[in-house]
């Protein structure tokens, strides 16, 4: 039987997880917020919609993970180079999440430090599921 004071113990060993959701489109954003808000630990969810945004916080507040999309139709910073940038700080996770199909810039991407490539449109669960594994790991 646990008591109040190890349950209190365990609820301070959860780290809350910092995730930054990146996509120009509002709908995008909210269905990736959608999957993260339904993960099984606590986190913390902030959102940009261009690259100047994402890069902004990320180097404030170092996010566990980015679900990163890889066009910005404003912006004249490529995805690829937007990712290699977040990838260089280890501390950071980073998941592709692009309607761009497989090819040169996903491929760019991965080979600079990027975890996954998912696909859009995608499965909430799914997604959900990814980000569970890798902020686990």
């Amino acid at each position: 039987m646990a008591t109040a004071s190890t349950e209190r113990k365990s609820a301070r060993q959860v780290r809350e997880a910092y995730i930054l959701i990146v996509d120009d489109d509002p709908s995008a954003r909210a269905l990736m917020r959608a999957a993260v808000e339904g993960l099984s630990f606590p986190c913390r969810v902030s959102e940009a919609d261009g690259s100047e945004g994402a890069l902004r916080i990320a180097r404030q507040a170092r996010p566990d993970l980015v679900l990163l999309d890889l066009v910005f139709p404003d912006s004249d910073a490529s995805g690829a180079m937007v990712c290699k940038e977040l990838c260089a700080d280890l501390r950071t996770k980073v998941v592709i999440v692009s309607g761009q199909p497989p090819g040169p810039m996903i491929d760019l991407c991965l080979k600079a430090g990027a975890a996954e490539y998912v696909s859009k449109p995608f499965s909430i669960p799914d997604l959900r599921a990814r980000v569970e594994r890798l902020l686990r790991a």
